[in-house]
């Protein structure tokens, strides 16, 4: 069993939320399967600086950094290029949250009115749907499953926000009200997703929801 762990950076103001992707890479190893760490090889939206706040740049005024090269830190360097896999190459795929998927995967974070999506993720979860294989989205990341999938209208959960729910279903997609350890299953395009840090404080709040999805995940993927 491998699992698709799709990264956006590396810290939750310009990329992946962290602690949702250590606790989903842990949430896989226990359960037995294999992660394969991805992440699209482009410049990210921009850089936040985590302590100080605020965008950081270098002496000429502008800063880049490589998103595939960031998601590497999360994964200690075990990491593919997202042009390079196929939904054929993986059992499942989840998706942690944090603004890198709407600033690095998709442009909702800046211009939520005309959204694009990053080609190679929208491939990659439009092939997923496809063969039926399963998906996981924490926190924000429904909002790119929306994205991708909205002409499906698939059934995802971002907690109890109400501007994302009203996203979402401007998207195409259906929403449902969950708390942060629930999770909410679309069993008819098996789509997984939970809040984590959307209603989470501590790592130790959203562990049981990302439990939770994982296991599920897993659960669709051996169905299959």
């Amino acid at each position: 069993m491998k699992v698709g762990v799709l990264l956006s950076g590396c810290g939750v103001l310009d990329g992946s939320e962290i602690y949702e992707s250590v606790l989903t890479i842990l949430a896989i190893e226990r359960a037995g399967a294999e992660v394969a760490a991805i992440a699209p090889d482009v410049p990210q939206h921009d850089i936040i600086n985590h302590y100080r706040g605020g965008e950081l740049r270098t002496g000429d005024g502008t800063a880049e950094r490589s998103v595939l090269a960031e998601s590497a830190r999360i994964v200690r360097g075990r990491i593919t290029s997202l042009a390079e896999v196929s939904a054929h190459d993986i059992d499942a795929l989840i998706i942690p949250g944090g603004y890198g998927v709407v600033k690095n995967l998709c442009t909702y974070a800046h211009n939520d009115d005309h959204v694009s999506i990053n080609e190679e993720a929208k491939r990659l979860l439009t092939e997923m749907a496809s063969l039926r294989k399963p998906i996981g989205a924490l926190c924000i990341a429904p909002v790119l499953v929306a994205l991708a999938l909205g002409d499906k209208a698939p059934s995802l959960t971002v907690g109890n926000d109400a501007k994302v729910t009203m996203d979402l279903q401007r998207f195409g997609a259906q929403t449902a009200e969950t708390t942060v350890d629930q999770i909410h299953v679309d069993a008819k395009h098996n789509i997984v997703s939970t809040p984590a840090f959307m209603l989470a404080e501590t790592p130790l709040e959203a562990e049981t929801g990302v439990n939770k999805l994982v296991a599920k995940v897993i659960e669709l993927a051996k169905a299959i």
